[in-house]
């Protein structure tokens, strides 16, 4: 059964640039029936309200939902899948598997070495599973150590869009071997009948979402940016927000050239990092 086990909708608020996700559970859904997807889980940051309301269309489009959080613990992001109610957040990862298990859940590690250290990094193996593969991380080399981690505890695997917009959806899918019920799919992710489907997300589809979601978070972020910048990366950061507004037009070649340079940028980083060994 192809399924979507982490992805975002309007529920899921950022850090720095207030609106994180831009599609609604509905929208989320509809393009996931598109792509010929059997299940979802909608996985909103520290809350389970997506897939709440995702479940009032799961017969309309004939899409099994699996009810999700990725949940901002202490030592990391963790997915939680088949769970009932919102778990809160900063509790340690083995307080929140805890929680996870007793409303009848399982944990997966979310991203575990992710570039910007969301991640458990080695205490992921604490989880039921462990996620190989996250389109996101373009970079590679964290789902590369995410692989490697595996293979040392032979443990189950997932992968993940991470989407972020629905046109994000269907490049990190799990074909899951398992009946169309929501036990059935736990039962099997931690059994490991999965099989992964994979491909990673195009740089213009990461440039497009952070556009949309930078208009949509306009205000806030400026005021983000002049309440805790200090010059001159306040200025920049400011010259840079308001090219936003000129797309789409001739400014999206900037951008373009931008988010390449960006990935660029990451890449170089993380290979420094992995040499350096910090």
């Amino acid at each position: 059964m192809l399924t979507e086990l982490h992805c975002h909708s309007i529920y899921s608020k950022g850090r720095k640039i207030f609106v994180e996700a831009i599609n609604s559970p509905e929208e989320m859904l509809k393009q996931a029936k598109r792509n010929n997807t059997e299940a979802i889980s909608i996985t909103d940051h520290d809350t389970i309200k997506g897939s709440l309301e995702a479940k009032k269309y799961a017969k309309k489009y004939d899409i099994l939902v699996i009810p999700g959080e990725e949940i901002s613990s202490k030592d990391g992001d963790i997915l939680a899948l088949g769970i009932e109610e919102t778990i809160k957040p900063t509790l340690s990862a083995e307080e929140t598997i805890d929680i996870i298990h007793t409303q009848g859940g399982i944990a997966i590690s979310a991203h575990p070495f992710d570039l910007r250290r969301f991640g458990l990094g080695n205490k992921a193996v604490i989880c039921d599973a462990i996620e190989v593969f996250n389109a996101q991380n373009i970079e590679r080399i964290s789902n590369w150590k995410a692989r490697r981690l595996v293979d040392r505890h032979n443990m189950p695997v997932t992968a993940g869009s991470d989407a972020h917009s629905a046109a994000m959806l269907g490049k990190g899918l799990n074909n899951i071997k398992s009946e169309k019920d929501i036990d059935s799919v736990l039962k099997a992710i931690k059994k490991g009948r999965n099989e992964l489907i994979t491909r990673y997300i195009k740089i213009s589809e990461i440039r497009e979402w952070s556009v949309i979601r930078l208009k949509y978070s306009f205000e806030q972020t400026r005021y983000y940016i002049n309440q805790n910048y200090k010059w001159p990366k306040r200025e920049l950061s400011l010259a840079m927000l308001n090219q936003v507004k000129k797309s789409p037009g001739k400014i999206d070649y900037a951008l373009n050239a931008l988010a390449y340079f960006g990935i660029g940028c990451a890449v170089t980083y993380r290979v420094f990092r992995e040499v350096l060994n910090i």
